[in-house]
């Protein structure tokens, strides 16, 4: 008679929980940097247009003699200009540290063998 009974799960399932938990994560950075990538790509898009739009307001300025409507608008361009470029640099750190997370994280899984999912299979095998 067995007084003490201990069952312990498969490590093979143990692994497949660890490779699927950190897959889950990597592709949740993954997601998230793109979104941030996006944001980042409209902001500069409208960067783009708003600098554009600054150049040909100052250009009439230069031809036609400054105005007040003109100087207003030049001054809410350089403005514009002045918030995306604080927003863009903003989103690039933030691009910069996940993909600092993702590699810590890659590394992490590297040395623990969670790296693959093929892992999974060759440590069947």
């Amino acid at each position: 008679m067995a007084l003490f009974r201990f069952r312990t799960r498969n490590p093979n399932r143990d692994r497949q929980t660890d490779v699927s938990r950190f897959a889950g994560i990597r592709q949740a950075l993954d997601d998230v940097r793109a979104e941030i990538e996006r944001e980042r790509d409209g902001f500069q898009r409208r960067y783009d247009e708003v600098a554009m739009n600054a150049a040909f307001s100052l250009e009439n300025i230069e031809n036609e003699g400054e105005n007040e409507k003109i100087s207003a608008k030049v001054d809410d361009y350089a403005q514009a200009l002045k918030n995306f470029t604080q927003r863009i640099a903003f989103l690039e750190k933030q691009i910069t540290f996940l993909k600092g997370v993702d590699e810590t994280m890659a590394e992490f899984a590297d040395e623990n063998g969670l790296g693959r999912a093929d892992a999974v299979s060759d440590a069947s095998a």
